[in-house]
């Protein structure tokens, strides 16, 4: 562990609510040991249709740990299974890295560890991150956001929300592409727009679309920047570096949401987002400015009675989660635990690289009328 963090020193560090800075003072990241009295095979087996608050147990923090000045950035739990396997929990904060940099070091750290192990030669060269986002975004101090999550495992339940896995096989996804296409003659959506689309559009019939009360629904998905700015920001740019895409519209009485013109204005927004990532670099303040605009609409709408916010979209397909061997070999699944914030929508390739695995929060009420959605339960027949 000492390897890996020497080339990510801000992880060592604690965050400063009032500056929204990082002291990098060296007071360390966490790392937990654990064992875990049942076989790895018995969670597995239930992975389909289980409980996601059982792989709270795994993760070395509470959730909501990472304002106080003694939280770490940066915490890991391993735990051993009573069969020989292991589960690797990585906590890291969103305060000031995205998926982009914890995969980074993550790969950092696989490289370490197979170095100690005598895999890798030590003249291999791992990662080393680029330190200077904020002299190309400065600091904006914008507030927070809202996460709604308690410091507490303990106090998880009072938030009411569930987080539950949807998985879309090959076929699904190709099936569902087919049905979002606009005409015969338009082009087929991509694979993460096309899960992003039904399950969006489940959210909204459910929860907005009533003809007695016609709604506004705002929704938003998460961009990266990196290798799409101009010049192209490398893969290990350490930060926050995404924009985001911003769908916003009313269904009600005149208003159907169907499903291809959903996948087109998402996919719409996404290249817009896309197109803006090109220019940022050269529009000084006002590319500045548009990082900022997706947290201050999210706002916006979170304030309004009169929109539903649908909920933010991530996708962290393409990441290599399945190559990240620490010198035992690959892993045979990955997951994320029970996340209590409301409408968030995380994808996963599976394994194979085929399918994928929606990791979807919501209210507990909510969750139950989604779950019978005729798309949704059309997806939970297969399991």
């Amino acid at each position: 562990m000492l390897k890996l963090f020497t080339h990510s020193k801000p992880k060592k560090g604690r965050y400063c609510i009032e500056s929204h800075s990082v002291d990098c003072s060296d007071q360390g990241a966490d790392f937990v040991e654990a064992k875990v009295d049942v076989k790895l095979d018995d969670l597995l087996s239930q992975r389909l249709n289980f409980k996601t608050e059982v792989l709270d147990d795994l993760i070395p923090c509470p959730l909501g740990a990472l304002d106080e000045f003694n939280d770490p950035l940066l915490s890991v739990q391993v735990s051993a299974f009573s069969c020989g396997g292991f589960a690797i929990a990585v906590c890291s904060s969103h305060r000031i890295a995205d998926m982009s940099t914890t995969m980074s070091l993550i790969n950092v750290w696989t490289i370490a560890a197979k170095q100690e192990l005598g895999y890798i030669d030590e003249t291999c060269l791992s990662i080393s991150f680029n330190f200077d986002s904020s002299s190309l975004f400065p600091l904006k101090m914008l507030p927070g956001l809202p996460s709604g999550l308690s410091r507490d495992k303990e106090n998880i339940e009072v938030h009411k929300i569930v987080t539950k896995m949807f998985y879309f096989s090959k076929s699904k996804i190709s099936s569902i592409r087919e049905r979002a296409r606009l005409d015969d003659s338009s082009m087929l959506c991509t694979r993460v727009q096309s899960v992003f689309g039904l399950i969006g559009k489940a959210i909204i019939d459910v929860h907005v679309a009533n003809p007695e009360n016609p709604k506004t629904f705002t929704l938003l998905q998460a961009v990266n920047m990196r290798k799409r700015t101009v010049p192209p920001l490398p893969q290990n740019q350490f930060g926050n570096l995404y924009l985001t895409a911003i769908v916003q519209s009313e269904v009600g009485t005149e208003r159907v949401l169907a499903l291809g013109s959903f996948v087109d204005c998402l996919s719409k927004a996404v290249k817009g987002v896309v197109d803006a990532c090109g220019m940022i670099l050269s529009l000084g303040e006002e590319g500045q400015t548009m990082i900022s605009q997706g947290t201050c609409e999210l706002m916006k709408s979170l304030s309004d009675p009169n929109i539903y916010f649908a909920g933010t979209f991530s996708s962290w397909c393409k990441f290599p989660f399945y190559e990240a061997d620490f010198g035992w070999g690959k892993p045979i699944w990955v997951s994320i635990p029970n996340v209590p914030m409301k409408n968030t929508v995380v994808l996963i390739d599976d394994k194979a690289g085929e399918g994928i695995e929606a990791w979807v929060c919501m209210d507990e009420n909510d969750m139950q009328k989604f779950i019978q959605h005729s798309d949704i339960a059309d997806i939970l027949s297969e399991l």
